[in-house]
């Protein structure tokens, strides 16, 4: 008996390692992408549409993709799933150190599906892993999402700018240095899978109408991923533009950088306040409120209080993690089965990575036609009203 339970601790703690590398992976090669922009535009004499292709091409294969990977959970199992979603975003991450245009528009496609498969699949398979730990655990591997990303994106220009010395004679610009250079975190989740050292367990079948048709139909679910997709709009608007509105309001590149950076810096808390202290901190309504009155009181800050900006954008950054963090603990609270889990999960991020893409071009469009930030100012905080009602409603009324 006493081997069993080592065995399964044993199971366990590979699984856990597994799912926190693959979070690791899940934003760095989206956000270590834009710092080289500028150097792949010179170099490769693209136009400013053709470079924001480059950053929206993985928002749209996130949503396009999304409810494929629920579909492929009535086919397979979800650890193997997981592992050709790693295996996708490891292929794209070479095919875009290639060199030209189309391997990185390629190579986004590769990466966008590969990472909707982790977002997909990682709380469905926390719910049937460790149902007990869902919040916890899903604090964690944001955490570790949000740690990818910062490596990536910090360490972009200055790996470019080392392969581009004179003492180096590489067969490939520094840009390509820093992609290729990116694409070894991804190796990390492969090892770890090619080490065998994973039990996959089979998934109780279910009524294929059960899963997904049952989810479009359910209140609950549009609750739960209408306050997922409003977290991606409110957090792809605010970071596409909150320098830009900065700005305006007086500050120079450099404060509006560093501001957006507090917004980064800030996201991280959430996830170091509730894994160790959930069960302290009061019922996931009181913290989802909590969450999304810290950001829409920051939006209200940006439009009526500018000079605090500093403020607000640490008070965003840790609103919106929150949210997310509790947003996606809700896929797992609020469905009955990991496969149920999954579908609600892939129908979340299309909605929201829908959004996610066309909301930072509506409103700025409203800003062209307005030639000012207050009415985009004004939508977003009616959004943010929204969105609290949206998290009281998503919310489990009892903590599990």
């Amino acid at each position: 008996m006493k081997r069993l339970q080592r065995l399964a601790q044993h199971d366990a703690a590979f699984l856990l390692l597994f799912i926190f590398l693959v979070a690791l992976n899940l934003r760095g090669p989206v956000t270590g992408l834009p710092p080289l922009l500028d150097k792949i535009s010179a170099d490769l004499h693209l136009s400013s549409s053709q470079s924001g292709l480059l950053t929206s091409l993985p928002l749209l294969a996130f949503g396009f993709f999304a409810p494929v990977a629920s579909w492929l959970t009535r086919h397979f199992r979800i650890e193997r799933i997981l592992a050709s979603g790693v295996g996708l975003i490891a292929i794209g991450m070479i095919i875009r150190t290639f060199g030209s245009i189309s391997t990185l528009y390629i190579g986004a496609i590769f990466i966008g599906a590969g990472i909707a498969i982790g977002n997909v699949l990682l709380p469905s398979l926390l719910k049937r892993e460790f149902p007990h730990y869902v919040v916890q655990l899903t604090a964690i591997y944001v955490l570790m999402m949000s740690i990818g990303g910062f490596l990536m994106s910090s360490l972009a220009v200055p790996l470019s700018l080392y392969a581009e010395q004179p003492t180096f004679d590489l067969p490939m610009s520094g840009w390509s240095f820093a992609l290729g250079c990116q694409s070894l975190l991804i190796l990390l989740p492969l090892v770890v899978w090619f080490s065998c050292k994973i039990t996959q367990h089979q998934t109780p079948q279910a009524n294929p109408v059960d899963i997904s048709t049952s989810v479009w139909r359910s209140i609950t679910a549009w609750q739960v991923a209408s306050f997922l997709a409003v977290n991606s709009l409110l957090n792809y608007v605010v970071v596409a533009w909150v320098p830009t509105i900065l700005m305006s309001h007086g500050y120079s590149d450099a404060t509006a950088g560093l501001y957006q950076g507090y917004l980064q810096l800030a996201g991280a808390m959430p996830s170091l306040i509730l894994a160790p202290f959930i069960h302290r901190l009061g019922s996931h309504r009181r913290l989802c409120l909590l969450a999304t009155g810290l950001t829409t009181l920051s939006l209200a800050g940006l439009l009526f209080a500018p000079n605090w900006s500093g403020l607000w954008s640490v008070s965003f950054g840790f609103g919106i993690s929150m949210g997310f963090i509790l947003g996606l603990s809700f896929v797992s609270l609020r469905t009955h089965s990991p496969k149920q889990a999954a579908a609600l999960s892939g129908m979340a991020q299309l909605i929201g990575y829908t959004l996610a893409a066309i909301g930072p071009v509506l409103m700025g469009a409203l800003y062209d036609w307005q030639q000012a930030w207050t009415a985009p100012l004004y939508v977003m905080l009616m959004i943010g009203l929204i969105w609290m009602g949206l998290g009281w409603m998503a919310s489990p009324k009892h903590n599990g």
